[in-house]
């Protein structure tokens, strides 16, 4: 393809790393976001803090332009300051360099990735005129409609401030936080907001791992019933409810059991410390991060899928165990009952409520017959709802065609 021909993708990015292209723990939207612009013949310039042009992954026609990483020299900061700081760095230092390259190699469209973005996307259109939108990985803290006014704006402050910002698109990813609601009650316009569903593995369903050598490599004896939580372990998540329930599955229970903590982040100390305080420890397995690719295999390891998120539980790896036929107990919160359908593909618990947690738990781990039956029930949803990786790119590239066509329309 011609080098004139070929469309121009501005992508303002917060990210120094682009999740699990270096064989890290994490699905990368940026990675099949990449390989499928760049398959179909597209240029991509990425405007990212230092350090994002050192992944591990190389691909042609894609060009990062950094910034100075102000992220990593304020990261041993407050959180006070961080949430004040960061977002005014990022409208001094990168608003000026996305319009600098803007302005070079004239993009057919600029994305920006998080509410961060909001205004230097804004700054592009309205200072350039190129066509521009914001890509919202979730909503986060948005959806707690139910704080007080008070708390609610002092909890969303920047994220609220960033909508004001008109868009040409505002591309949110159902998560299960409810984002398209959430944007449309925050005063977005609906023909703003475009909800596409995250992609998905969907090979796995036909890649088959053996029981015995998932759970030779992770030390776990054939007889052990095996329950796994795999997220980050960071305050949201709340990865201590699983450890505070470790102690009454294990009472109302016959026979060995496993609780395997996977994943890493700030909990993961207090997690331990929890499990030793509780006389739990040796019922809990702590194996860090998973890279990507071995999630099929940690989830052959396990019978069970435990997760406990505060926002939603219908996250990409509640998904990723029902692909790989492992029932799911979960706290009902968000749209988690979108994929989490009781007595289908899993169980669903009242919010925060650990003992009603810890108790669906023992009664899958004493019946047998019933984690199969949710098991085959959860590949099958997964083959009937669930969108591939290429599709869900593919979505997001005719949305953004469509976006530049109507760009080139006479106002």
């Amino acid at each position: 393809m011609d080098d004139h021909s070929r469309k121009k993708l501005l992508i303002i990015s917060i990210w120094e790393k682009r999740w699990a292209m270096g064989g890290e723990a994490g699905v990368s939207d940026d990675y099949y976001f990449i390989r499928g612009f760049t398959r179909k013949g597209w240029d991509l310039h990425f405007v990212a803090p230092e350090g994002a042009e050192e992944s591990n992954v190389v691909f042609d026609n894609v060009v990062t332009h950094t910034y100075t990483n102000f992220f990593r020299e304020t990261l041993h900061r407050s959180n006070a300051f961080k949430r004040l700081y960061w977002p005014l760095a990022f409208n001094r230092v990168v608003t000026p360099r996305a319009l600098e390259v803007a302005t070079e190699i004239g993009p057919d469209f600029v994305l920006g990735h998080t509410h961060y973005s909001a205004r230097t996307t804004y700054k592009c259109r309205r200072n350039l005129g190129i066509p521009a939108g914001v890509k919202l990985f979730g909503v986060m803290d948005l959806v707690h409609t139910e704080w007080s006014p008070w708390k609610y704006t002092f909890k969303n402050y920047e994220q609220l401030r960033a909508l004001r910002y008109p868009q040409d698109a505002w591309i949110v990813l159902d998560d299960g936080t409810r984002g398209d609601e959430v944007l449309t009650a925050r005063g977005v316009p609906a023909d703003k907001i475009h909800f596409l569903p995250n992609g998905l593995n969907l090979d796995w369903q036909s890649q088959k791992f053996k029981r015995g050598e998932a759970r030779s490599r992770y030390g776990i004896g054939e007889d052990v019933t095996v329950v796994l939580f795999l997220a980050r372990l960071v305050a949201s998540k709340r990865p201590e409810e699983v450890v505070r329930a470790v102690s009454r599955v294990h009472k109302n229970t016959d026979g060995d059991i496993l609780f395997l903590i996977a994943g890493h982040g700030p909990e993961r100390a207090s997690c331990q410390a929890l499990a030793h305080k509780l006389g739990v420890g040796d019922l809990v397995k702590f194996v860090g991060a998973v890279p990507h690719a071995d999630v099929p295999a940690v989830m052959a390891a396990s019978d069970l899928f435990v997760t406990t998120s505060s926002l939603t539980n219908m996250a990409i790896p509640t998904c990723e165990a029902l692909i790989c036929g492992v029932p799911v107990v979960a706290y009902d919160v968000g749209d988690t009952s979108k994929v989490v359908v009781p007595d289908e593909t899993g169980v669903l618990v009242e919010d925060g409520n650990t003992n009603r947690l810890a108790d669906a738990v023992s009664a899958l781990i004493n019946d047998s017959k019933k984690r199969a039956r949710l098991g085959q029930n959860a590949r099958k949803f997964s083959r009937e709802h669930f969108t591939s990786w290429d599709e869900r790119i593919d979505m997001e590239m005719k949305l953004i065609e469509s976006l530049i066509e109507q760009a080139k329309q006479p106002t």
